[in-house]
């Protein structure tokens, strides 16, 4: 009996000291946290618990997000399931787990069986103490009064940021003591210990944020005013950030927007890549809502490798002292260097090649190839792609958004594979080689300038793997703005369709823009369709498919797209043809989204291309889906009768424009007069080329009501005999500006220009 009361008082023991409460946020002087066991915050948002990672006899005790998975890359080490706070980074518990405790004299300890292997606060205390952590992701530390309330804060992980930086949580530093708060990556895939990149505030110019490789500057956030950063990608989506500056303190810090406040919850983290993740966690649906790379290149480095071995290594270190992102800089500053990889499994270790190093790839190895210069020219690489005589010494950020887009993310290696829309902004500290006057980059390069449009020259380029791109630089008399400009990137990045074109990137230095584009090498519909001797090459069966082409890509704008759009600009010029004169449709300046229930919208600034105008936008500032069917009436009469809408002399005997004279044609049944002759006597009898002109006059009706949808128009150019088409009422009949309202700002014609992979940018009206 004697004995099993010994027993019973050992049992209570045990329960009081040596377990933790399961679904408890506190942990109370003298009791252990053991592999296997949570604290979990009092809404069940975070964790604290031991882990290990893959293939490591390490152990760790992390805070982590409970009952969130993010979807991510394993390149990148799997960000599923991933800790946002490490306690013991760079002091792994070897071999097995340990325990977690508030001893007698209130410090935080880490024990490896007996022994304390860390002590996490140093700080001595003889009240109670209690370990708790909170909804916020802050796991504090604090001495208690006999009442239960809380006398002080004796530390608190929120002082000692790793990788990810929580709503709350600090960027900056202290003046007074010099502790800094900023996020160190980790140091490989798989190894949580401190890497070689830190994200955090400029220690000269304390309002804005930066990374650095080593203690390296490579890329900077951009100023701090007037309550936002000049990168406007850190003051989107719920991210309010604020500065506070103090005589002791001086630091960043950012938390929800109280409109998401209980349903989304952000992090932003930093990778051993480089690229700063910005994410969210939606609690209902489980997954990565958004995610914002900020991928930099390294130029600026410490090491010099220059020894050789004859084995083709310039350097094989498997030592695992290095990170992906240390190799990738040795690797860009030796000339030498042609391919790089990391030799362990944990993403550490640096392999470097002045060989060809593919036929040593493996399946678990990861070769990443640097661009190559070309003969005749000194060429670098700028948002992936190569220009002549045109160095880049910039910092690249990469936008993904990973509902629409591929796992990979971006990389000097993705050969565009993944959709990247890049926004570049130079770092006057980082340079490599010797860079080139703006001014020069014309007379420069015009071997390889494919032709001039309304906003700008367009070049040829190509892509690390010899791709060709077409890159159009706006002029600074544009007028493209910056917003303007980046809504356009955006809006397109999210169309994906056949009969769109593919835009790659773009990239902004200083007052600079340039949009780089799929490389259309037959140029665009106007080149061929209003040449006299080149027009020959569109016969009827190629010019009804650049029709169709056309058509399924207005419909996918129009009806099946994710986003409602109306392009506002279509012409010949803006219809590229690639290689099997398959059309696409480019140009998205004007383009407007539309909310579902939308139908038609105004505007008081009117701009796009005299002649392909709808009346009611052009004298009212009303724009719909049937002002793009107009747009594409206009277009098909083009086509078929092989001459520009504008092309009539303006006397007062002949017709106004193409629309006029063959509207008065029809009406007298001799609409055979218009086809363009050099389609051959074959056209004229075709019962498809005239069905199409009755198609193209309906679309062209005054009244917008009247005109067909684009869906309407694929079943009328399919019809036959025994599928009727309606007669269509009077035409809009205008020739040249007319006088508008006061209220209305209506921009001057673009001229007519024969256009090469011309993408024009005008005004981009996002709702």
């Amino acid at each position: 009996m004697w004995s099993n009361g010994i027993f019973l008082i050992f049992f209570t023991l045990s329960l009081l000291l040596g377990q933790s409460c399961c679904e408890t946020d506190t942990l109370l002087q003298g009791q252990y946290l053991k592999d296997g066991q949570e604290l979990v915050s009092a809404f069940n948002i975070f964790k604290l618990k031991f882990f290990n990672l893959e293939n490591s006899s390490n152990w760790y005790l992390g805070i982590w997000y409970n009952n969130f998975y993010l979807s991510g890359n394993k390149k990148y080490g799997d960000i599923q399931d991933k800790a946002v706070w490490i306690a013991n980074r760079n002091n792994p518990i070897l071999g097995r787990s340990g325990s977690l405790t508030v001893d007698s004299l209130g410090r935080l300890r880490i024990l490896r069986g007996a022994s304390s292997l860390l002590e996490i606060s140093s700080t001595e205390t003889t009240g109670n103490t209690t370990l708790k952590l909170l909804d916020s992701g802050n796991l504090q530390l604090q001495e208690m009064d006999s009442d239960g309330s809380m006398r002080q804060i004796l530390w608190q992980s929120f002082d000692y940021p790793t990788d990810t930086l929580l709503p709350g949580m600090k960027l900056g530093f202290n003046v007074k003591n010099g502790k800094r708060w900023e996020l160190t990556s980790w140091l490989g895939d798989t190894l949580p210990a401190s890497g070689s990149l830190v994200f955090g505030m400029d220690a000269n110019i304390t309002n804005r944020l930066t990374i650095l490789w080593r203690g390296n500057m490579y890329w900077a956030s951009g100023l701090w005013f007037k309550g936002g950063f000049s990168l406007e990608v850190l003051n989107e989506y719920g991210f309010l950030f604020s500065f506070i500056s103090t005589e002791s303190e001086h630091y960043f810090m950012y938390s929800d927007d109280h409109k998401f406040a209980g349903t989304f919850f952000p992090a932003i983290m930093i990778d051993q890549q480089g690229i700063l993740h910005i994410y969210r966690l939606d609690r209902e649906r489980l997954h990565t809502s958004l995610l914002y790379g900020l991928f930099a290149r390294w130029y600026s480095f410490r090491e010099t490798v220059s020894a050789f071995s004859s084995n083709g290594f310039i350097l094989n270190e498997t030592g695992g002292r290095f990170s992906s992102a240390d190799c990738h800089a040795i690797c860009m500053q030796n000339s030498s260097c042609i391919a790089y990889a990391s030799t362990n499994l944990d993403g550490t270790g640096c392999e470097i090649w002045n060989i060809d190093p593919t036929d040593k790839k493996s399946s678990s190895q990861q070769i990443y190839v640097k661009p190559r210069a070309r003969k005749g020219g000194n060429l670098a690489s700028c948002c992936g792609i190569t220009i002549p005589n045109y160095t880049c010494d910039l910092v690249k950020i990469c936008i993904r958004i990973t509902q629409m887009l591929p796992s990979q993310l971006c990389s000097l290696t993705n050969k565009f594979t993944t959709f990247c829309v890049f926004l570049i902004q130079r770092l006057p500290t980082l340079r490599v080689g010797s860079t080139i006057d703006q001014e020069m980059l014309l007379p420069s390069s015009d071997a390889n300038k494919l032709g001039e449009g309304g906003f700008g020259p367009v070049y040829k380029g190509s892509l690390i793997d010899g791709e060709e791109v077409a890159i159009k630089r706006l002029s600074l008399a544009s007028g493209q703005g910056l917003v303007e400009f980046k809504n356009e990137a955006m809006l397109i990045a999210k169309l994906q369709h056949t009969n769109l074109v593919q835009l790659l990137g773009c990239c902004i230095e200083k007052d600079e823009k340039m949009l780089v584009y799929e490389y259309m090498p037959n140029k665009s519909l106007d080149y061929f369709l209003f040449d006299p001797l080149r027009k020959n090459i569109l016969d009827w069966t190629l010019r009804f498919r650049i029709m169709e082409g056309i058509i399924q890509g207005l419909l996918y704008l129009h009806k099946y797209s994710r986003l409602k759009v109306i392009h506002r600009d279509i012409k010949a010029s803006n219809i590229l043809l690639d290689e099997d004169m398959n059309p696409k449709i480019s140009d998205f300046g004007m383009a407007r989204i539309f909310g579902a229930q939308e139908s038609r919208a105004n505007t008081k600034r009117v701009a796009g291309t005299f002649g392909y105008m709808s009346p009611e936008y052009f004298r009212e500032g009303l724009f719909s889906a049937k002002s793009d069917v107009f747009s594409f009436g206009v277009l098909m009469l083009e086509i078929i009768c092989g001459r520009k809408n504008n092309s009539f002399h303006h006397d007062s005997e002949g017709p106004l424009n193409l629309i006029v004279h063959v509207w008065s044609l029809f009406k007298e049944n001799r609409v055979h007069e218009v086809i363009d002759p050099s389609l051959g006597d074959s056209a004229v009898e075709n019962p498809q080329v005239l069905r199409c002109v009755q198609v193209a006059l309906l679309c062209v009706q005054q009244n917008a009501e009247d005109r067909p949808s684009m869906l309407e128009v694929v079943s009328m150019i399919y019809g036959d005999g025994n599928n009727a088409l309606s007669l269509p009422n009077e035409p809009a009949f205008y020739d040249g500006p007319r006088r508008s309202s006061p209220e209305m700002e209506v921009e001057p014609p673009e001229l007519e220009n024969v256009s090469a992979n011309r993408v024009t940018i005008t005004v981009m009206e996002a709702r």
